[in-house]
């Protein structure tokens, strides 16, 4: 007995007269609706795209191409003590009973004029290793005087505020502040 050839599979759906390899709903791939939905996504990726590469350069400018402000100290040791000076400055302004934001408020504000040259003292202080550590011992301090401000303020504050209260009110008043 001669081997006979298996049947053609033909898809269930397909009748004679109909194109199986048609799209559904009768639409060519190529169509006016497609056409315009491809460019709607090319504009909508080419806007995205031109706003990461925008903000990707902002980035990269104000990381790498900031314009140091100079020293006005004539030694690294001067921008130091100034820095140092500016953070006892700051620490002694930064108690009260208004709560943590003035705190931080009355702490950042005493370091402005000094730490706005932040940049171009440690500019002067490249050449030495000791001056580049005493640097970097200020800043720690500069943001261990910052957190004790907000941490003293935040737990403080509502004991001085309760503090002040029995004092005005049983004992009178002992101080302005």
């Amino acid at each position: 007995m001669p081997a006979q050839a298996p049947a053609p599979l033909v898809p269930a759906s397909a009748s004679p007269g109909t194109d199986a390899g048609a799209p559904r709903g009768g639409r060519r791939p190529g169509g006016p609706r497609a056409v315009g939905r491809r460019v709607a996504q090319v504009a909508y990726f080419g806007v995205a795209a031109l706003i990461i590469v925008a903000s990707t350069l902002q980035i990269i400018q104000q990381v790498f191409f900031l314009p140091t402000v100079p020293s006005p100290y004539g030694s690294c040791r001067e921008g130091l003590l100034a820095l140092v000076r500016a953070v006892e400055r700051a620490r002694e302004a930064a108690p009260g009973t208004d709560g943590e934001d003035a705190a931080l408020a009355r702490f950042r504000s005493e370091l402005a004029p000094e730490w706005t040259y932040r940049d171009g003292v440690a500019a002067t202080c490249r050449g030495s290793e000791e001056d580049k550590r005493a640097l970097d011992a200020i800043e720690r301090l500069r943001y261990a005087e910052e957190h004790a401000a907000r941490r003293e303020a935040g737990d403080l504050a509502p004991l001085r505020r309760r503090v002040r209260a029995i004092v005005d009110g049983q004992l009178g008043p002992v101080s302005p502040r």
